[in-house]
């Protein structure tokens, strides 16, 4: 299938009518439409997959979204308008044309309502197809169930992520789902459902005609007893199969309503944050005040504190100069004692020699001398200054204390700064959220109950499974037994046995092709997870026996943890392989697929995709795609190239680069 031409009539942003090319070739089959966001590039996407299949879902991708929704405002405002999508494709060397349309009017103010959806197939050079065989007819050139494996965007590349990275069990079933979807085992089922409802019939068949006949008693019974044990096991399994869809909707409605608050999720769990660090501040800020008010109460002299320790050092001074002045008074009395022993002895208390009649008129003025300094030496009462050092000594430590109270003060202002930031974001945060009444913690309760009870179920579920293989087989060796009675009808014994034949040959060929198409889808998945890595200790990755996905190392071990960037490109790589492996062929179209992805991954995406032979749609805005700077990576892959052009709020212009 490629698609040829897209054809817009008052659809989305793109008012009036909008005729798009989208042939390309073999050797060029890449489309690069540029835009920014809110420019028309998801319209285009939902403009294709409504056109072949009359459903879109809103940007959660799992919410349907109702078509009057993609009308044009400007459009509808002018009054009752046609609206609608052709696409023109080819499929197997001929041509189709697609059209569904409808037509719209404003309802009231910023709704449209829409009526007369209509829809029409025609080949080229055909009569159109009847409206009631277009579903199928698009279904056996694309299947819906499969398409979002060619047609996607950044959002189901997540929601594909989130999945893969669920609990274990639930994870396996959704990659063994998504393989058997890829590879149509669907149909399979069926088949082997159907022939075990025609052995089932024909057995119940053989069984009523001994029972008419009162022959083989035993035989009856036990078939009977299996019959009524594998139907209980039936009505089990219908059961807990009931209840497992009720809760996988109940999920995809849960996963929807987290979706939606998107937005404000991050806010919410942000001001979730800040209130805890309120809170915890606000018990640091009291931690801080009792411990100021302990040293103030415990140091009630803190407001004099410098007055104190200035007393203090003034008294140790005053020390040190009364002991200075004791030592000189010491030195001078001292000097005078020996000067009067020498007037009162007339001998030299040295050296023991007469002392001459001149020489003591010179002795007596000494002493005279040192009497007038000593009498001007200040008399300092050296016992009252220490007294008064020791009444001062327990405020030698008054700085400390009063320095430690300054730096406890200075870390509550800051601590109180901090919180009037918090609270002043919290105030922000709740203005931007306000009239939300989500509540986003509830929800994922709920969402982790629903998963672990669908969990429990799927266990359940196998269980009974296997248990209802056993009973089948006991029930088909039964059946075996009726079918050998002379009493059964010759055509109905063979009938039977062709028809347990056939149950065999579809069960082992369903089996051997599921182990074989998951291995394929493996290797696809590694190869191109090899390709797309820029982290390169990966070395690829496994899908195991029950359908666990797991990155694998060096060393060829199963990793449970992988960084962001590799989950998202091993969810990359699973969707292109479930593509390339699939049983359809489609065009692949991308809208805004590298959002989350840095440089590295992005260059090794776009070299992928240049390998490419079939048509390729990327609709890609300037964060995540730069002609300059990753035109190069394509490998001259590029057929086509538009831009979105912004004209106002509610229309959009596609224009060929």
């Amino acid at each position: 299938m490629q698609l040829l031409e897209l054809r817009l009539v008052n659809w989305g942003p793109f008012f009036g009518e909008h005729i798009i090319h989208l042939n390309v070739t073999e050797t060029a089959p890449v489309i690069v439409f540029r835009g920014e966001n809110m420019r028309g590039k998801t319209s285009l996407l939902r403009a294709i997959v409504w056109s072949l299949y009359g459903q879109i879902r809103e940007q959660d991708g799992r919410t349907p979204l109702g078509v009057d929704r993609m009308v044009n405002l400007d459009a509808a405002l002018a009054g009752e308008v046609q609206f609608g999508v052709s696409l023109r494709f080819s499929h197997n060397g001929a041509e189709y044309l697609l059209h569904r349309s409808g037509t719209a009017w404003e309802e009231q103010a910023g709704k449209v309502a829409v009526s007369h959806i209509s829809t029409d197939l025609i080949p080229t050079g055909g009569l159109p197809y009847p409206a009631a065989n277009i579903p199928e007819i698009i279904d056996s050139i694309l299947s819906h169930d499969i398409s979002d494996f060619f047609f996607f965007d950044g959002e189901m590349l997540n929601r594909f992520e989130e999945r893969l990275r669920d609990d274990r069990t639930t994870s396996q079933g959704f990659v063994r789902a998504q393989v058997e979807r890829a590879l149509g085992l669907p149909f399979m089922k069926g088949l082997e459902a159907d022939l075990d409802a025609i052995q089932g019939s024909i057995t119940a068949n053989m069984n009523m005609l001994l029972k008419k006949e009162k022959k083989h008693n035993e035989l009856t019974e036990k078939f009977n007893t299996k019959t009524d044990e594998i139907a209980s096991t039936e009505k089990d399994l219908a059961a807990l199969r009931k209840h497992d869809s009720e809760l996988a909707k109940e999920i995809e409605e849960l996963d929807s309503q987290l979706s939606k608050v998107d937005e404000i999720k991050d806010l919410y769990y942000e001001r979730k944050n800040l209130e805890l660090e309120v809170a915890k501040a606000e018990d640091t800020i009291r931690d801080f005040r009792d411990s100021i008010a302990e040293l103030t109460e415990a140091n009630w002299w803190l407001p004099v504190a410098n007055v104190l320790f200035d007393d203090y050092e003034k008294a140790e001074s005053d020390i040190e100069v009364a002991e200075i002045a004791d030592r000189e008074r010491f030195k001078i009395a001292y000097q005078i004692d020996l000067l009067e022993k020498q007037l009162g002895t007339g001998v030299c208390p040295s050296c023991g020699q007469p002392i001459a009649d001149h020489n003591g008129a010179e002795v007596r003025e000494e002493i005279s001398k040192l009497q007038q300094v000593q009498a001007q030496s200040p008399s300092i009462g050296l016992e009252d200054v220490r007294r008064r050092r020791d009444r001062l000594r327990r405020f030698n430590n008054s700085r400390s204390a009063l320095h430690r109270v300054f730096e406890q003060e200075q870390d509550l202002g800051r601590e109180r700064l901090r919180n009037d930031k918090r609270l002043q974001r919290i105030r922000q945060i709740s203005e931007q959220i306000s009239g939300n009444a989500v509540d986003i913690e509830s929800l994922e309760r709920n969402l982790i109950d629903r998963k672990t009870t669908r969990t429990r179920a799927a266990g359940l579920i196998g269980s009974l499974e296997s248990k209802r293989a056993t009973l089948k087989q006991e029930i088909n060796s039964l059946g075996s037994q009726i079918a050998d009675q002379p009493e059964v009808d010759p055509t109905e014994r063979s009938l039977q046995r062709s028809v347990q034949e056939a149950l065999t040959i579809v069960g082992n060929s369903f089996d051997r092709f599921r182990a074989s198409m998951r291995e394929r889808v493996s290797t696809a998945t590694s190869e191109l997870f090899r390709r797309l890595t820029t982290e390169k200790e990966y070395s690829g990755v496994g899908i195991s026996d029950d359908y666990l996905l797991s990155v694998v190392d060096d060393q060829g071990r199963s990793l449970s943890m992988i960084s962001a960037g590799a989950n998202q490109i091993l969810t990359t790589a699973f969707i292109g392989a479930l593509a390339e492996c699939s049983v359809e062929e489609a065009p692949m179209v991308m809208d805004t697929p590298f959002g989350r992805l840095d440089v590295g991954h992005r260059a090794a995406i776009l070299e992928w995709v240049s390998t490419f032979d079939t048509q390729v749609i990327l609709f890609v805005q300037s964060g995540e795609y730069d002609t300059q700077r990753d035109s190069h990576l394509l490998g001259g892959k590029i057929g086509r190239e538009y831009t979105i052009e912004r004209m106002s709020p509610t229309r959009s212009e596609v224009r060929a680069a």
